[in-house]
């Protein structure tokens, strides 16, 4: 009988090493996300992305992004000069309105931007993203970048979240986060249930809103 429990417990430990993005208990109790995807073939630290998201790398701006395809939904606030990639810095005295269903048809979204007062309104219909699927995020991501951005119960968070361009920190909402912060952009969140699908939707407002004064050594 210890044979088989010292076997078993010789047995285990290889099993989880070879669980691809399965949740690994440590010690402690921490869950450790694990991922075959290298550093190198990361879509958030390597170069793994496509050139869609790259052309955006850099510019203070965010976008909408499903961990389960890699897709994103730029939010313009601040308008950049497609050629240049510099900042427009001059009055626009419009406000445009995007959004659209992902490619895949994991999520839509529905987008009022205000150039001139930097902020943003609309909403998101999660769809077949209301579920993360953590395999398809370790297929783009590595291991480091997904232990970082997955909280550790990933029951109560969606497949969709916010990416920030300049600092490639990503956030996902979750069900029970009424707002947060992604450097100078906040997102105030409030969920619903949505009354012509299955699925849920959540309300977003976003403000572009940078420190107003440089903090004093």
């Amino acid at each position: 009988m210890k044979r088989l429990v010292l076997a078993l417990l010789v047995i285990l430990p290889l099993i989880l090493t070879g669980c691809g993005a399965e949740q690994n208990a440590a010690l402690d109790g921490e869950v450790v996300y694990s991922s075959e995807t290298s550093a190198e073939d990361c879509y958030l630290c390597g170069d793994g992305f496509d050139n869609l998201i790259s052309s955006y790398w850099g510019q203070d701006n965010v976008a909408l992004i499903s961990l389960n395809s890699f897709e994103i939904k730029p939010i313009e606030i601040n308008r950049y000069d497609r050629l240049s990639r510099q900042l427009i810095e001059e009055y626009a005295g419009v406000v445009s309105f995007g959004g659209g269903s992902s490619k895949d048809g994991g999520f839509s979204a529905s987008l009022m931007i205000d150039y001139d007062r930097g902020y943003a309104t609309g909403s998101v219909d999660f769809l077949a993203d209301e579920t993360l699927d953590v395999d398809k995020a370790a297929s783009f991501l590595c291991a480091d970048c997904l232990n970082e951005i997955l909280p550790q119960n990933v029951s109560r968070c969606f497949g969709v979240g916010a990416v920030n361009f300049a600092t490639k920190e990503i956030q996902l909402f979750e069900e029970n986060l009424g707002g947060f912060g992604l450097e100078d952009f906040y997102f105030d969140c409030n969920l619903e249930e949505n009354k012509n699908s299955d699925s849920r939707k959540m309300d977003i407002l976003i403000f572009y809103c940078p420190i107003r004064y440089e903090e004093t050594p």
